[in-house]
């Protein structure tokens, strides 16, 4: 059987999550065009959410890339409300999503404030 070529492996993670954004109620959710090389921003369109970065590596253990993350940070407008994520999974396909310490407790202080209404 022959191995998959890393576009496929990357490809099996973005549908992944382009469903789960599907199922968050973001119908038009997808893969971006040209993912991986200059497209779209971001790996996942047709979400108003984030900006993600998607890695699938075929190894045990996943290490953050800080010149990744900065990269992400950076293809945000200045204006956008949209937050910086980066998705990685592991050849085992646990799947991590990382983000800002920050943004993470504001999305935490709004869902909070939403729950006791």
């Amino acid at each position: 059987m022959k191995d998959k070529s890393n576009v496929q492996f990357g490809m099996e993670l973005e549908h992944f999550i382009a469903q789960k954004f599907v199922e968050l109620g973001y119908p038009n959710a997808r893969r971006s065009n040209g993912s991986g090389n200059k497209g779209e921003a971001g790996d996942i369109s047709g979400q108003d959410l984030f900006t993600c970065e998607l890695k699938n590596r075929n190894t045990d253990s996943i290490t953050i890339k800080e010149e990744v993350w900065k990269k992400l940070k950076s293809e945000i407008p200045i204006h956008s409300k949209r937050l910086p994520l980066y998705i990685l999974r592991n050849k085992n396909k646990t799947t991590w999503a990382v983000m800002d310490v920050d943004d993470l407790f504001t999305i935490l202080k709004g869902w909070m404030e939403n729950e006791n209404r």
